[in-house]
């Protein structure tokens, strides 16, 4: 399990940890102002400091600056508190010194980031704060596909620096200086790279809000890389997906109700914790661990899951095309079982598991092929498989 933000190594205290966001410049990239721009069914700033709060960080700061009248009532109705900074037009990091001076004087280390990447995930602030406690580490940056991105959460001990320098200065080059002592924190978060700097990031910013709940092509293949599974069974679980998906996108034109990007994570998924004793369930909790609840549960029921009076939902559509992959070929239900049968030949009750199993394969492909009036492979081969 993740241990609850702040919990300290044994004799020590909680780290007190606090947020500014920075939200005074003039968007003039974009052109419209982007802290009260839409994206999904909020704004950037509400959106951003949900985050923060929701994560478990009280102390919550906006420096604010253009247009400080319009944001300091939404600052307020959010539960942050907000900071002015009067020198707004002298750039970014006149912003960071109004806030970190703005900073109660017993706060340990602060996040920092900017209004305009509003799609961090909860789960990402708390590993960040989890990296703090544990290392003690000054600058914890946090890490996806190798690369850093936002927010960074930084001791006040070197925040402190950023007082102490030149105006023309930046927080990246205060930073620098303590690049030896900096850790670095995984997160299979893609959006700690996504910004809104121009209108064409920000359609992508409100294309990936839609689905923000279900982790991305990219971040399950991050969780894959970083658990280090198998070649075999990331290949395996790549053709597992593109059924899935294929699948899931023909049901969806046939009217039922199945999410085919919750699918398509779940398959890809599913053998995370593959070798492992119980691995669907360890796959689980792995999950469940990282805030992919949606995608736990239906990689929980991938290896034993029972259809229901004919109701087709996620779980069945990626336990059947798990059932219809041998390695990274498809494969179908016969061949897909054999290989099982002449294992377990002599063992009465594996044989009755792998029995069942297929008897469970069988039912659900039969209630596809009814939803669709076509053969599973017809259907899958019809549409492009796995993409983002």
């Amino acid at each position: 399990m993740v241990p609850e933000i702040g919990q300290p190594r044994t004799g020590e205290a909680a780290p007190k940890l606090a947020a500014i966001i920075l939200a005074a410049g003039y968007s003039a990239r974009m052109g419209r102002f982007k802290p009260l721009l839409s994206i999904g069914h909020s704004t950037p700033l509400e959106t951003v400091v949900g985050i923060f709060l929701s994560a478990g960080i009280p102390d919550v700061s906006v420096v604010l600056g253009h247009r400080a009248d319009e944001l300091r009532p939404v600052v307020e109705a959010c539960g942050a508190r907000y900071v002015i900074n009067s020198q707004f037009d002298q750039g970014m990091f006149s912003s960071v010194r109004a806030g970190v001076a703005a900073l109660a004087e017993d706060t340990d280390a602060c996040f920092m980031t900017p209004v305009d990447i509003p799609l961090v995930r909860v789960n990402t602030v708390r590993r960040l704060a989890r990296c703090f406690t544990e290392t003690r580490k000054p600058i914890i940056y946090p890490v996806f596909q190798k690369r850093r991105g936002h927010p960074t959460l930084i001791s006040r001990t070197i925040l402190a620096e950023a007082l102490e320098a030149r105006l023309d200065s930046t927080l990246a080059a205060v930073l620098a200086v303590h690049e030896e002592q900096s850790h670095r924190c995984f997160v299979p978060d893609q959006g700690i790279h996504l910004d809104m700097d121009t209108p064409e990031q920000l359609a992508r910013i409100r294309e990936f809000a839609a689905h923000r709940e279900i982790p991305s092509f990219a971040e399950c293949e991050a969780v894959l890389a970083e658990y280090q599974a198998d070649e075999r069974v990331v290949r395996h679980s790549r053709v597992v997906a593109g059924v899935a998906f294929a699948l899931a996108t023909a049901l969806v034109e046939r009217g039922v109700h199945v999410e085919p990007l919750l699918v398509r994570a779940a398959a890809l998924l599913h053998d995370v914790a593959k070798g492992k004793p119980e691995h669907a369930q360890a796959g689980a909790q792995l999950l469940r661990d990282l805030d992919f609840g949606n995608a736990a549960e239906i990689v929980a029921a991938h290896t034993d899951y029972t259809l229901v009076a004919g109701k087709l939902d996620e779980a069945a559509v990626v336990y059947l095309a798990d059932k219809l992959v041998s390695g990274d070929r498809v494969v179908g239900i016969e061949k897909r079982f054999q290989r099982s049968f002449d294992r377990f030949q002599g063992i009465p009750a594996a044989l009755d598991s792998v029995t069942r199993r297929r008897a469970t394969a069988e039912k659900i492909a039969h209630e596809i092929e009814k939803h669709l009036g076509a053969g599973l492979r017809q259907a899958i081969l019809d549409r492009q498989l796995c993409g983002d």
